[in-house]
């Protein structure tokens, strides 16, 4: 499910969690920059809590794992 069509139909009546495309992850820094930034507009709105759904699957090199941290950090600001 799409968090960002989830929040238009929705709106702040709804809380979500999750929405991280983890197949994303299994790519380089470029797919995992755009998937994390491209939920940045939820970040910012409130409510949201950006993670993969379920489990990360054992074909996420541990790197590329540090790197979504990273992303995410950054766009926090933390």
């Amino acid at each position: 499910m799409d968090p960002l069509k989830l929040r238009a139909t929705y709106g702040h009546d709804l809380a979500l969690v999750g929405g991280v495309d983890k197949r994303e992850l299994t790519k380089g820094r470029g797919e995992i920059d755009r998937e994390v930034w491209r939920l940045a507009p939820l970040m910012e709105d409130g409510g949201f809590i950006p993670t993969v759904d379920h489990a990360v699957p054992p074909d996420v090199p541990y790197e590329n794992w540090l790197t979504y941290l990273d992303v995410k950090r950054e766009l926090l600001g933390m």
